[in-house]
């Protein structure tokens, strides 16, 4: 092997070293985007666990009120219908 050719062949191997650091590099930022996508996902999901508590107790309310409601309209109509009779005795 002589002068040139060992020449060649450090540089053809000092650019492929530049090469696989270049993509070392890309995959090091993807992995760190990936990182941050899976801590946002995280969090989403919390948001998302809240809403859905904050949701059922709404979806709770108007059944709650209603019950209340129809208690309400029974015990009016009970307390006439017991004052009616108590009119006519």
């Amino acid at each position: 092997m002589n002068e040139k050719e060992v020449w060649e062949r450090l540089t053809s191997a000092e650019s492929s070293i530049k090469s696989a650091h270049h993509r070392l590099d890309s995959v090091e930022k993807l992995t760190q985007s990936v990182s941050d996508m899976v801590v946002e996902v995280k969090h989403m999901r919390e948001d998302l666990n809240n809403v859905r508590q904050e949701l059922d107790e709404v979806r709770n309310r108007p059944t709650a009120f209603y019950e209340k409601l129809m208690w309400l309209v029974i015990g009016a109509c009970v307390s006439g219908a017991v004052s009616a009779i108590f009119a006519f005795i």
